[in-house]
């Protein structure tokens, strides 16, 4: 079976072999390019020809080019390739084969178009690397962990790195080099944290981290038979855990102003948002107010005031739960909406919610 990597004579000057892609000037100069580099202009050069449709080259479209990365990878793992550390190493080894002058690769490649697709091909790989290395948010590569305090004084280092190699200019061989430099021997100088995240306001890292808590509360309170008295006390104990972070100002004290300002503004709007969302509004609450509906393992909690995910959530719940659906069909809206904030740990809003649930069934 031929594989797309397999080893080629492109002409006398030029041949790929063991995934290595070899060059000879005209003035007798070798070069060799390793990783993605070879392979890149490799597939460029065949890409629309003969030999390139039998190894089934095609780099048009972004699912394409994620085959090819997946098929690269297949083929250069004996050689410990396709991983974002071998992969910035042979980046680094190509460019100092050519010194940094990356016109030799547009020699190779014969005309400008080839040229970009090649180089294109390594820059959307090693961004597809960093991709899966950094994760696509913050929480996802730094699982929460309670409380909040601690989790957002990690979260911000972790963030430094990603930021760090969301920023590579892949085609900067200085940058490369000091990216190489710090993975081999660690950041020159002592990493701050950066407590902005990627992707993401305050108001979604707070609901993402709240939407968690909560269903670990509700998990941790409905393995005892009287789970509403226990999630009251556990609601208790979670306010006064998640608002102190006195165990932190040792490690926070050395900050720059500027990231220390920036962590205890996180603090304030995080014990804000959280005394909102442990207990419904006064209002809504009755002297004799009981837990009727609790969280399951099916579906998640909608996010705060998105009455289009409540609705889905009820409709679907409704599916599959026959007594939330009878306690949905038996109740007041004001009644059902004082569970559902309950359950939720932020106030649905009675009239918001019943004009949805009206407007959709209209339709």
């Amino acid at each position: 079976m031929i594989r797309i990597l397999d080893d080629y004579i492109l002409d006398d000057h030029l041949r790929y072999e063991a995934h290595r892609l070899m060059y000879t000037s005209a003035d007798g100069e070798e070069y060799t390019f390793f990783g993605m580099v070879g392979a890149a202009v490799l597939c460029a050069l065949l890409a629309d020809t003969d030999e390139g449709d039998k190894r089934g080259v095609a780099l048009e479209t972004p699912q394409q080019r994620i085959d090819f990365f997946l098929r690269y990878e297949r083929e250069v793992r004996p050689d410990n390739g396709g991983l974002f550390e071998t992969e910035v190493k042979a980046l680094v080894e190509s460019y100092m084969e050519i010194d940094g002058n990356l016109n030799i690769l547009l020699q190779i490649c014969r005309n400008d178009r080839l040229y970009d697709l090649a180089l294109g091909l390594v820059i959307d790989y090693m961004n597809y690397l960093v991709r899966e290395k950094v994760q696509e948010q913050i929480y996802i590569k730094h699982p929460f962990t309670n409380p909040f305090a601690q989790w957002l004084f990690e979260a911000g280092y972790v963030e430094t790195q990603r930021q760090r190699l969301l920023t590579v200019d892949w085609l900067d061989t200085e940058d490369v080099l000091d990216l190489y430099t710090e993975l081999e021997k660690g950041p020159q100088e002592e990493p701050q944290p950066t407590f902005l995240f990627e992707g993401l306001s305050s108001e979604q890292v707070l609901t993402e981290y709240w939407n968690w808590l909560w269903t670990e509360m509700q998990k941790e309170a409905n393995i005892y038979p009287d789970a509403n008295v226990q999630l009251a006390q556990i609601k208790k104990a979670t306010l006064e855990n998640e608002t102190n972070y006195d165990f932190l100002k040792p490690d926070i004290k050395d900050f720059p102003p500027y990231q220390l300002n920036l962590f205890r503004r996180w603090m304030n709007k995080w014990t804000d948002f959280i005394k909102q969302q442990i207990d419904p509004p006064v209002s809504t609450r009755k002297k004799d107010f009981r837990q009727e509906l609790f969280l399951d393992d099916v579906m998640p909690v909608p996010p705060e005031r998105n009455y289009v995910k409540v609705r889905e959530y009820i409709l679907e719940r409704c599916r599959y739960d026959k007594e939330f659906e009878k306690f949905f069909k038996v109740h007041k809206m004001t009644d059902f909406c004082d569970q559902l904030s309950f359950l939720f740990g932020w106030f649905v809003d009675p009239n918001s919610l019943g004009k949805r649930m009206r407007s959709k069934a209209k339709k």
